[in-house]
């Protein structure tokens, strides 16, 4: 769909204004009265992509926000529309609403003792926007007033993992499968085992779980099924690709899934099938990448106007006072512009905050590009360190010899 242009308005929430063209409706407590507004110096500059209003999504937050405007001081409502507006952020990887989701908590985002529910909630939203340490002290003072809020255990999981304390990530599955066993739990638990040096137990374990719990819940399904690709992808294992279909066929839609899948199409040198599967999802700044991505690699003639889509796109985000993923970005920089101390500086502030295998990969690629043996021999220990299985990970690293 075309682009709408919008004017958006920075605040320390990193919360944006609805636009007319997405929603009709008075969020007006979602955004600062008193922010300076971001003003493009070129018209032609697109800040902003946005869902059509008649998704039926936006018209659920629509409902839910003609109600909070009647009733503003009505906790559980405001939990409900704001639990709408992260998850709608988180799967259209859409930065917007979940400073939206902030914004609709506004009233109560200070608050020192708040319900758990709330507190779970807004440790969500901070995981979201990548303040993990923020997020992860919200959830251990949940869990130190009520342990067995398997909710809080699974996020902090999700959140340990990421930042690279594997072994608190190991003790909040442990703890969710004691509590709750399952899939979840054990998705989790595979997901922690497949970076610690025991990735062929974890497939293995996950494999079989998807198999015999197929669960009602296809979020839940396509997860635990993309978690399993992804462990299988790095094991060069070819039951990774219908893994990835697996799960898209549970939740076709599903970014992550997506772009995962995208990335292992790329690794495979298969980019006439990421354009057919991302084909009219350039909305998403992280599937516009990979399309530009599989363009270059098939000298496809979009790839020159999927870059400056691309470039216009980091340069607002920019703009309005903050980064889009430092990792796709770092990609961007190095796969498609060639600047590699560009990209060597975006891996290496993405890693001071996030740990995975594929940020390992970023770091490494803008390292051996750069010559930069501190960069090599972080990502060297690491893995060395983690035990880490990634078939992929490992040849790079066999290549730092001879690139030094």
């Amino acid at each position: 769909m075309p682009p709408t242009k919008t004017n958006p308005i920075p605040t320390q929430s990193k919360c944006r204004p609805w636009t007319a063209a997405l929603l009709a409706l008075p969020i007006c407590w979602a955004c600062s009265a008193s922010a300076v507004p971001y003003i493009p110096a070129d018209d032609s500059e697109v800040l902003q992509y946005v869902l059509v209003s008649s998704d039926p999504r936006l018209r659920a937050i629509r409902d839910l926000g003609a109600a909070l405007a009647q009733h503003p001081d009505d906790l559980e409502l405001s939990l409900q529309l704001a639990s709408r507006q992260l998850s709608l952020g988180v799967a259209e990887s859409d930065p917007h609403f979940v400073g939206y989701a902030e914004g609709t908590l506004a009233p109560w985002w200070h608050d020192l003792a708040p319900p758990l529910k709330l507190r779970v909630l807004r440790a969500r939203i901070r995981q979201a926007q990548h303040d993990f340490a923020a997020a992860k002290e919200e959830l251990q003072a949940v869990l130190q007033i009520d342990p067995t809020q398997v909710d809080a255990r699974l996020v902090l999981a999700g959140i340990s993992e990421t930042t690279g304390d594997l072994e608190a990530a190991r003790q909040a599955c442990s703890e969710l499968a004691r509590l709750r066993p399952g899939l979840a739990a054990t998705a989790c638990g595979a997901s922690v085992d497949s970076v610690t040096g025991h990735a062929k137990q974890a497939s293995f374990a996950l494999n079989l779980a998807t198999t015999r719990a197929r669960s009602n819940d296809l979020a839940l399904q396509c997860w635990a099924l993309t978690i399993l690709a992804e462990i299988d992808a790095r094991r060069e294992e070819p039951a990774a690709d219908q893994e990835f279909r697996d799960a898209l066929t549970a939740s076709p839609a599903d970014v992550y899934t997506l772009t995962a899948y995208a990335d292992y199409l790329l690794d495979h040198r298969r980019p006439a099938e990421v354009a057919h599967l991302l084909a009219g999802k350039e909305r998403i700044d992280a599937l516009l990448l990979r399309l530009a991505l599989a363009a270059h690699e098939s000298g496809d003639a979009k790839r020159d106007g999927y870059v400056a889509d691309l470039a216009g796109r980091y340069q607002a985000a920019w703009a309005r006072g903050g980064a889009l993923h430092y990792r796709d970005e770092s990609r961007f920089e190095l796969e498609l512009r060639g600047n590699t101390p560009r990209a060597l500086e975006l891996a290496r502030l993405n890693w001071g905050l996030q740990r995975t295998p594929l940020d390992a990969r970023i770091y490494l690629a803008a390292a051996l590009a750069a010559h930069d043996r501190a960069g090599i021999d972080v990502i060297s220990d690491w893995v060395a360190r983690t035990g880490l299985e990634d078939n992929h990970l490992l040849r790079m690293l066999d290549q730092k010899d001879a690139t030094l």
